[in-house]
């Protein structure tokens, strides 16, 4: 090795060193930021994001953004107060993005009239075949002239933005619906979603090239969630002998409780007779369970361990 080589490749080093360096750090900083696990639980199964602090937010805003490769620049969601939660509602930007990102085709299939109500049912089609169907209704009975052919077109504009997110997955309100729900109060965004005055982009944003080659959504977007935060959403698995099983004071609800001292709890009567046949058996169980806001651990299921495959 020569000494130019040498020193190019220490140089290199340095600087692959450094951006390590600087990674760690910006992992550590994200790391910091999340809020504690009791909040992340009441925020993902319960839906309030007012749990959240304004940076967490804008922090949560921009990983719904990202799962979709949405702008978050274009302000795709908004806040709204709702039922005492604060939580994201789409705007025209995101069903439109969404359209162009994945190439979904929307046609309307009907227009009618149905007891004073204008009902527009659409369809909306992915390139790969899957579609959905869902309507728009408002009410008409009082309206004429030019507020009547107004709420014609928006009662078509909700039902193509609703199918659209039914059909992604996204299971959020549409900027159409709001005006209709008693109490509901926009929270505009109050931050900035840029990291900083004059900060790029974020990477991955709209691409209007969509067509035979655009990307394919997942069965449900609401799947990807920020990495740190699976594990408070995502089954899991809790072991040992069944010790009691029993009603709890959720209406309908049996709760399991294992030697461990955990606790799991089901509205399956299904699942409830084979756990009681499972500590009757005195037999070392695997119990599948998802988190649930009332049930905490619900069941999915309960399998000896002699029948587990390894």
């Amino acid at each position: 090795m020569n000494g130019k080589d040498f020193y190019r490749n220490r140089e290199t080093h340095r600087r692959e060193q450094g951006m390590s360096e600087l990674k760690e750090l910006e992992r550590q900083k994200a790391g910091a930021e999340l809020p504690a696990p009791d909040t992340i639980a009441k925020v993902l199964l319960g839906g309030d994001l007012a749990q959240l602090t304004p940076q967490q937010q804008i922090s949560y805003y921009r990983a719904v953004c990202d799962s979709l490769g949405l702008n978050p620049l274009t302000k795709p969601f908004d806040y709204i107060r709702l039922s005492g939660r604060l939580v994201l509602y789409a705007t025209r930007n995101a069903t439109d993005q969404i359209r162009h990102r994945y190439g979904i085709s929307v046609t309307i299939t009907s227009r009618e009239v149905v007891e004073d109500t204008y009902v527009v049912t659409a369809r909306a089609t992915l390139a790969n075949g899957r579609h959905d169907e869902s309507i728009g209704a408002v009410p008409i009975a009082q309206l004429r002239g030019e507020n009547r052919s107004n709420a014609m077109m928006k009662c078509e504009t909700k039902a193509k933005r609703r199918v659209t997110l039914s059909l992604v997955g996204l299971s959020t309100l549409d900027e159409s619906e709001i005006d209709s729900i008693p109490g509901a109060q926009p929270a505009p965004l109050t931050h900035s979603l840029m990291a900083s005055p004059g900060a790029a982009p974020v990477e991955g944003a709209l691409d209007l090239g969509a067509g035979a080659g655009a990307p394919v959504p997942p069965a449900n977007l609401n799947d990807a969630i920020p990495q740190a935060w699976k594990p408070f959403v995502e089954p899991h698995t809790l072991k040992g002998n069944i010790l009691l099983v029993g009603p709890g004071k959720t209406s309908g609800a049996t709760y399991v409780k294992l030697n461990t001292g955990d606790v799991a709890g089901t509205t399956n009567p299904e699942m409830a007779a084979q756990a009681i046949a499972f500590q009757a058996s005195g037999e070392y169980v695997y119990i599948t369970c998802q988190p649930h806001k009332k049930l905490t651990n619900e069941i999915i299921a309960i399998t000896a361990e002699a029948d587990v495959q390894l």
